[in-house]
């Protein structure tokens, strides 16, 4: 296993925690973003400081791990949407992406 994998694993896992955490204490959206932001903007300061470690692209490990996590996220809204009867999927899929994209950004959601 090469090293970043390993990397990429741990991050995975660790974000998979942060998540069923949030499912299980029906936390907080910006909490649970702004947890996950943290992950992977650590993990990207200790990929850039250690460069030895990935020899092409190193932004590659934070986009993974910002689709990953912001993945499982949409799932637990679509479900959550599909459970109540909306019939508004495709659209209710481009406003949680949005949603997820500027709490992401910004650490907070205007109300």
């Amino acid at each position: 296993m090469k090293c970043i994998d390993a990397i990429e694993g741990v991050t995975k896992s660790i974000i998979i925690g942060l998540y069923q955490d949030f499912i299980e204490n029906r936390l907080d959206d910006t909490e649970y973003i702004r947890n996950i932001k943290a992950v992977i903007t650590q993990t990207d300061l200790f990929v850039n400081e250690n460069r030895e470690i990935i020899l092409n692209d190193p932004k590659m490990v934070k986009k993974i791990l910002y689709s990953f996590a912001k993945k499982l996220w949409l799932e637990n809204h679509m479900k959550e949407s599909a459970s109540s009867d909306d019939k508004s999927g495709s659209d209710n899929i481009k406003y949680y992406e949005y949603y997820y994209d500027h709490i992401y950004q910004q650490g907070t959601y205007p109300r």
